[in-house]
């Protein structure tokens, strides 16, 4: 009789831990392994209800998208505002400050080593927030999964007028963390001839072809072995803020022939586009230390 029961009781035991294991896979955000980076518009709205004091939620986007509707209390951040001096980089624009720089700029808008970081934006530039923090020390700054458009569908209000405030100065201090993260002309130049590299060309078909330039750009064209990867595959059709689940971007990936034995490298035109690559394989389970965005 106890035997029966000790087996009655095992059975009970195993089939609990593969619901436990099942409700924690089915937690995965969109599949993803590392489904945490992102955050839902109810989520957001959930800690602004509570008050949480921790919160710190970044716009990163033009004064013109910010002001035509941000999320309340929302701080106001865009590309030369953490943009080195291009006499500093050889002339190169969109090279991420010094950590000093980024240290100021954070504590300006009240960031602190726990707080709550949310990065959202209007098309593809949160990423290049994430990214920066990520390269600096802070590993949890989550993104917004769809943008301010998610935001305005899940009902929520936003504001036209007022940014965000801090009540006081942060005390972060940015680091240099994972130098690997940031590459520069000669890293791209050895991918070359490198059996265990990936170069990847992130942007769209007109200038992965040289028939169109974005402003800035020196000239038309691109790498000669880079791969053409337009980070809009990992985005839906819909909406260039929202990420196709993680079973969609495999499809993808194994397409192109990604191979996840070797590094993987990323290019576009400012290193911004980049990085929505980069946090895609990092949601995907790739270790950062496999991924390196040209930056610049």
């Amino acid at each position: 009789m106890r035997k029966k029961w000790l087996a009655v009781f095992t059975l009970v035991l195993l089939a609990s831990l593969a619901l436990v294991a099942t409700t924690q896979a089915a937690e995965k955000y969109k599949g993803y392994v590392r489904g945490e980076i992102f955050i839902t518009a109810q989520e957001i709205n959930q800690l602004m209800q509570a008050k949480d004091p921790k919160l710190v939620v970044i716009a990163v986007a033009s004064k013109t998208e910010y002001y035509s509707g941000h999320i309340p209390g929302s701080f106001h951040l865009w590309r030369p505002d953490y943009e080195a001096d291009p006499k500093t980089q050889g002339g190169v624009t969109d090279n991420l400050i010094e950590p000093e720089g980024y240290t100021k700029l954070m504590q300006k808008i009240g960031v602190d080593s726990d707080s709550k970081v949310v990065v959202y934006d209007h098309k593809y530039d949160a990423t290049r927030l994430w990214w920066a923090f990520y390269y600096y020390g802070k590993t949890d700054v989550r993104i917004l999964d769809g943008g301010i458009k998610a935001w305005t569908r899940a009902g929520f209000s936003t504001d036209m007028v007022t940014g965000g405030k801090a009540e006081r100065p942060g005390t972060w201090v940015a680091k240099l963390t994972y130098p690997k993260m940031r590459v520069d002309t000669p890293e791209i130049l050895g991918t070359k001839d490198r059996m265990d590299a990936q170069l990847w060309d992130v942007r769209e078909d007109k200038e992965f072809c040289g028939n169109s330039i974005k402003e800035g750009a020196h000239r038309a064209g691109r790498i000669p072995w880079g791969v053409q990867a337009d980070y809009v595959l990992v985005k839906t059709k819909e909406n260039e803020s929202e990420w196709q689940a993680a079973a969609e971007v495999q499809k993808t990936m194994e397409k192109l022939g990604f191979d996840p034995n070797k590094q993987q490298y990323f290019y576009c035109q400012s290193g911004v586009r980049c990085t929505n690559w980069v946090s895609t394989l990092y949601a995907l389970g790739w270790p950062m230390e496999k991924l390196h965005n040209y930056d610049g």
